[in-house]
């Protein structure tokens, strides 16, 4: 039997790919672009994942055992500007697969959602079973997919786990829109950092420990039907972030500036992640520290 990933030459995807080949786990990637993670245990299929047809011939095609759902918008703001495209890639990229599963009898799904779902949480950290109050255009589409996999579940006998990832790292920060990636750009080009809200904490995870968790939840067939939380546990201000990205860059300069949200942002309960699939992400500090250090070509603390 083979997996396929959608969205294999994404930033998550390409990384997955790279973490099932090394597992020797005959995968195919199902993407417009061409994975760098193509060799010899998986092979690259170019196909639009918004045509249905073209997925579920496939299907047909390959005796796929396993589906691992990473395409997507994940921009915020570019969703907020475009919330059609972000329908099409969030919501309608998950429709289709599940159609074509549906009528090719493929029974399991791995999706990528995003803890943009639960929205402003005041409570931290964050479980699953939290309540998702989503507010904005990407975390709403991201729960109606997640809605629309638990009704083909409950409809089609169709096995799902969903990952919601908090703030992945771990990008070539020219492309990367996150704001490590943002950080890392200013300081190479010598320009000061501003900290909007240096209090402001995310949870980074590192795109590694993601590829892992997507890996380790295909490998464990007897998981079904659950959700969990993809994130290090750990808080994080973007002052510190501010910080660690100086140590590789000392000569530039941090500017604060005073937010109406200072100090809240969400942590991630990973204590189900970590149950479940043994889940042992990578410390924030050092993995932020050893992300700037390869762009800046200084030593690692």
């Amino acid at each position: 039997m083979t997996n396929m990933v959608i969205g294999g030459s994404g930033f998550i995807g390409n990384e997955t790919l790279k973490m099932l080949a090394k597992s020797g786990i005959d995968t195919i990637s199902y993407d417009i672009i061409q994975s760098n993670n193509v060799g010899e245990s998986n092979k690259w299929i170019r196909g639009d994942i918004l045509e249905l047809a073209s997925i579920e011939r496939i299907f047909f095609e390959y005796q796929v055992d396993t589906i691992l759902h990473l395409v997507g918008l994940p921009a915020i703001d570019s969703c907020e500007k475009n919330p059609r495209f972000s329908f099409l890639l969030n919501v309608m990229s998950v429709q289709n697969t599940l159609e074509a599963m549906r009528m090719a009898d493929v029974k399991r799904i791995i999706f990528a959602s995003s803890a943009t779902v639960y929205g402003s949480q005041q409570k931290t950290p964050t479980k699953e079973t939290d309540p998702v109050r989503p507010n904005t255009i990407y975390g709403y589409h991201k729960l109606i997919a997640e809605e629309t996999i638990k009704s083909y579940s409950q409809a089609y006998g169709i096995e799902h786990v969903i990952l919601r990832l908090f703030n992945v790292y771990g990008a070539n920060p020219h492309l990367g829109k996150e704001v490590i990636s943002i950080f890392i750009r200013k300081a190479l080009k010598g320009e000061s950092l501003t900290v909007k809200g240096p209090n402001k904490f995310r949870d980074f995870v590192h795109v590694s420990d993601v590829a892992q968790a997507f890996l380790k939840a295909d490998l464990n067939k007897r998981l079904s039907n659950t959700t969990l939380n993809i994130g290090s546990g750990t808080k994080t201000s973007l002052g510190q972030v501010a910080r660690i990205v100086k140590r590789h860059f000392p000569k530039i300069e941090i500017k604060e500036e005073p937010a109406p949200d200072d100090g809240t942002g969400l942590r991630a309960d990973i204590s189900l992640a970590k149950k479940t699939l043994r889940f042992a992400p990578t410390d924030p500090k050092h993995g932020i520290s050893e992300h700037v250090a390869r762009y800046a070509g200084s030593k690692l603390d």
